[in-house]
């Protein structure tokens, strides 16, 4: 009896040192799981939403807008495909009777409050596809849900720099958190402008985030990261241009949100330098684009939502070249962009620097030959306001000496 225990103790012991002997092989097969079933549901659950949409009346009519051009009636609602290829295998992980599954569990609070506040973001999306809700509804949602997941610990501390500069953030760390998830919300929303765009430049960051949380053991993240570039690139597959179906505000404010929450979480396991700095940088196309865009329309007086045809790659498609071209441009930046973020990300400080700056410069050099200026030197309604002040100042000084 005692022997046959002690000989089952030890086939135990042996079945979990095998199984601890590749514990980040394991990983990456549970991530890769994910990623292709993820990919698989949006390519299956794509085409049912597009009936779906055309079904309903969820359209854009043909023509140009202010934002997007397409020569013919599209469906909406694409969105729908991605939050579902999002969810479904996270979901089943769950339940898996796994080492993986277990560690995913582990963190069931973040798990629930993530896949609870895409939910809320995704029926504002659908709300606003269908009927359209104005910007405060928007906000209102928006910034609860990124309270609330600030609260559950998605949230950033420091921001560090490669040049031996760390900012401990204290009770603004919450603060500019919140206003990160709402803005990177917006972004992609915004640049959400062209076949294939919003899509693409999400694939790239989630990608570039994976391998950060890889090389972390941040497996959480890792997980999230391998669905989000799965349901993405499935859904490209309909999306590119031309395009059959477009993903609306259901898809591109869902996209924005996790992007958003899971690169402050991304960090939370990894070297100071990874704090931040890397994230934006990998998704500095959405961010430059929506700091032009706010800067643009401040100089000309206009309401931050104002829509215009100005954006970055509006410029693209004006200087010439295709809808397609202008992406895959774009698509190139994006890659760049990760490499570099990885580069700052894992680089000792010279070489997180000298990335940096190189990656600023460049980015400056192509937004100056794209024709932008931030501020530009004609600002009539700023000039109205000055004189205006100043006419004021004249009266009170007038009444003053009566």
């Amino acid at each position: 009896m005692g022997l046959g225990s002690t000989k089952r103790e030890e086939k135990a012991s042996a079945r979990e040192k095998s199984s601890d002997s590749s514990p980040e092989a394991l990983k990456m097969i549970t991530v890769s799981i994910v990623f292709a079933l993820s990919l698989v549901v949006a390519l299956v659950l794509t085409p049912w939403v597009r009936r779906l949409a055309l079904a309903i009346g969820a359209v854009d009519p043909h023509g140009v807008t202010l934002r997007k051009v397409h020569d013919r009636t599209m469906p909406r609602l694409g969105g729908l495909a991605i939050v579902a290829a999002f969810l479904l295998p996270l979901l089943a992980l769950l339940v898996a009777d796994s080492s993986v599954g277990r560690i995913f569990r582990s963190d069931m609070l973040k798990v629930i409050g993530l896949i609870s506040g895409g939910l809320v973001i995704t029926v504002l999306g659908v709300y606003d596809d269908l009927r359209g809700a104005n910007a405060p509804q928007k906000f209102l949602v928006q910034f609860g849900v990124a309270i609330a997941l600030v609260a559950l610990g998605f949230q950033v501390s420091i921001i560090s720099t490669p040049f031996d500069v760390t900012l401990e953030l204290g009770i603004f760390g919450p603060v500019i958190s919140v206003l990160w998830i709402v803005g990177l919300i917006n972004a992609m929303n915004l640049i959400d402008g062209l076949d294939g765009l919003a899509g693409g430049v999400t694939f790239f960051a989630s990608l570039t985030m994976l391998v950060i949380a890889w090389v972390n053991h941040n497996v959480l993240m890792m997980l999230f990261m391998g669905a989000l570039s799965g349901a993405t690139l499935g859904f490209l597959a309909f999306n590119f241009n031309p395009a059959r179906i477009f993903m609306g505000d259901t898809g591109s404010m869902f996209l924005g949100y996790v992007i958003a929450v899971t690169s402050l979480q991304t960090n939370t396991k990894g070297p100071a330098t990874v704090a931040l700095l890397a994230p934006i940088l990998a998704l500095g196309l959405p961010l430059v684009d929506t700091l032009l865009a706010m800067g643009r329309r401040f100089s000309r007086g206009q309401s931050m939502f104002q829509a215009d045809r100005e954006h970055i790659h509006h410029r693209l498609v004006a200087l010439g070249l295709s809808h397609r071209n202008a992406v895959l441009i774009l698509y190139g930046l994006c890659l760049l962009l990760g490499f570099a973020s990885l580069a700052i990300a894992f680089g000792n400080r010279l070489q997180s620097a000298v990335v940096l700056v190189a990656a600023v410069i460049a980015v400056v050099v192509i937004v100056r030959r794209l024709g932008y200026s931030v501020f530009p030197r004609h600002r009539p309604h700023l000039r109205r306001k000055s004189s205006d002040v100043r006419k004021q100042q004249q009266v009170r000084s007038a009444a003053r000496e009566l």
